[in-house]
């Protein structure tokens, strides 16, 4: 025996539903934070530029492997940065690949950031990390902390 369907669940059946427009993502600000306690002053720069409501990452990406900012214990390191993003009102976010700049172009590119935050290379000889990081991101305003 057939079941008999209502006419609002026909209607439903042959409902569709049109694309959604795509709704522009509001610009982020992201900072990098690297291996060293001093991370403070560079969260500290995004937080003075930060605009009302934008959103905010605080990224710290570590080559597989290796330890987090040069701490013995990978969860001390953790639970630091994760204190340091929680005061700022911003989002940490923890990334181990085997390529570090690949993995913040990613980064910067899925979550729409238009500013990066980033220490200064200590290395004055070499290309910088900021500058192969710039290279690969050209729409991104790179602000250098010394």
């Amino acid at each position: 025996m057939a079941k008999k369907h209502s006419r609002a669940h026909e209607r439903l059946m042959n409902f569709s539903v049109e694309p959604a427009s795509e709704v522009p993502q509001q610009k982020a600000l992201m900072v990098c934070v690297t291996g060293q306690r001093s991370c403070e002053r560079l969260i500290e720069r995004g937080v003075s530029i930060r605009m009302p409501e934008q959103p905010f990452y605080v990224v710290h990406c570590v080559q597989t492997g290796r330890v987090f900012m040069n701490f013995v214990s990978d969860p001390e390191a953790i639970e630091y940065l994760f204190t340091c993003a929680g005061i700022a009102n911003a989002e940490l976010a923890i990334l181990r690949e085997d390529d570090v700049v690949d993995a913040l172009v990613d980064f910067a590119q899925t979550h729409n950031v238009s500013t990066i935050v980033l220490g200064a290379s200590p290395n004055k000889n070499a290309v910088s990390f900021s500058a192969r990081l710039s290279a690969r991101l050209n729409d991104v305003d790179f602000i250098i902390v010394e």
